[in-house]
């Protein structure tokens, strides 16, 4: 398993090799529905652009302003919080 950006196939699904998705979406310049690059946990058969290691997903939320916040709370969670628990999954 590893960490990958994707965006949705152009029938706006989860590509079949996404097995747990849908986070930290961030827009682009795509037409809907693919205007989302979205992080996600595939099988090692994916072939998009996977990160690395912690430091490289950390450094791509930045670079992009990322913000996490509970919709629900408005709670900020540090980027540094999300992302080691994303990482802690693939065990």
């Amino acid at each position: 398993m590893k960490i990958i950006k994707y965006t949705l196939t152009p029938e706006g699904t989860v590509p079949i090799y996404v097995v747990d998705g849908g986070y930290l979406a961030i827009k682009n310049n795509n037409t809907y529905p693919q205007n989302y690059d979205i992080v996600g946990i595939a099988t090692d058969t994916a072939t998009e652009e996977n990160f690395l290691n912690e430091t490289a997903l950390l450094a791509y939320l930045q670079d992009n302003n990322f913000i996490f916040k509970n919709p629900h709370t408005e709670v900020v969670t540090p980027l540094e919080t999300v992302v080691s628990d994303m990482w802690k999954t693939l065990g």
